[in-house]
Parts: structure tokens; sequence; C-alpha cells
């Protein structure tokens, strides 16, 4: 018998061959193109959008758990931006930051932040803003209005969404 002179190894490609020489023998000589092909592989529904991802948040004020208030002078400064799936960018003050973001049904958690490191004015609001979106653990949005709480009641910053336009506003430091 022929198979059995085969060398070590050879069976694996006289397997294959077989294979092969069998996939054939149904073929109709026809060939269709991709577009012809009766596997759809497009999606049946449209795929949802997040609904915070383009939007661009300014913050308002933060409540801490002591009950003590942090509100800026001048809100534009501090924006919050939900670039893509996965992404935010923060403008803080004189110093921008970026970071990945996971977002749930009402999880909220950021990556490591990456950030300027430029020297902001006395009376900056850096630091706490930074702290406020680093620890926050979930999220809520009403359309308008977006809150970042942080865990176990420990205070909550409230932002609310304003156009790209606005938020080229005229933050700047004289």
């Amino acid at each position: 018998m022929i198979l059995t002179s085969l060398p070590k190894g050879a069976w694996r490609l006289a397997a294959c061959l077989l294979l092969a020489a069998s996939v054939n023998a149904g073929d109709t000589g026809t060939t269709t193109t991709p577009a012809e092909s009766t596997i759809d592989t497009r999606p049946t529904e449209p795929q949802s959008v997040h609904p915070l991802i383009g939007r661009v948040f300014q913050w308002q004020y933060s409540l801490n758990e002591d009950g003590t208030r942090v509100q800026p002078d001048t809100p534009s400064r501090y924006l919050l931006r939900f670039n893509s799936e996965g992404r935010i960018s923060l403008k803080a003050d004189c110093n921008n930051y970026a970071a990945s973001v996971r977002l749930t049904a009402t999880v909220f958690s950021t990556g490591p932040m990456i950030g300027t490191r430029a020297l902001c004015p006395k009376g900056s609001l850096e630091r706490p803003y930074v702290n406020a979106i680093e620890s926050a653990a979930q999220w809520s949005f009403n359309g308008e209005q977006l809150m970042l709480r942080q865990p176990h009641d420990g205070g909550v910053s409230v932002f609310i969404a304003v156009s790209e336009e606005e938020s080229k506003g005229n933050g700047q430091r004289n």
C-alpha cells in the first residue's frame, strides 16, 4: 500500500491534499465576488454611540463630603472633553491632561492622567478639579448636566454641557 511507505511528517501533507480534493470535488466552476456572497457581515442594527462621546463639559462646582463647595471663578478654564470611546481630555486652568476612561451604565473610572506641567497662578483650582475627576466612581447625565460622584458619598462634581465654540471662549488669563 502506498500510504504506508510515506515518510514521517508526510501524513499531514497527504491529509491536507485529500481535504482540498474533497472540497474542490463540489466546485461547480463558478466563482463569486465578495459582493455576491450570501453572508452579510454588516451589523443588523446601527451601533449605539455613548451619549458623552464628542461632548464638552464645563466644570461648575464640586460639593465635598464635608459640605464645602469648590467653584471656579472662570469655568471656561476647566473643561472635560470625551474625545472618543475610552478617552478623555481636560483643560485644567493653565494645564492640559489626557487619560483613558471606563464608562458603564453608572461606573466612571479613569486610567493614569498625563498632563502638562505649567505653573498655574495662585488661586488655581487645578489640583482639586483634576483630583475630583481622577477619583470619581459614578456618573449620571440628564442631557445637559453631568455629575461625577466620589465613592462612598464623598462628594459630587457638577458640569454643564457646552458647545465646541463655547469651550473655546474667553477663559484667557491676562
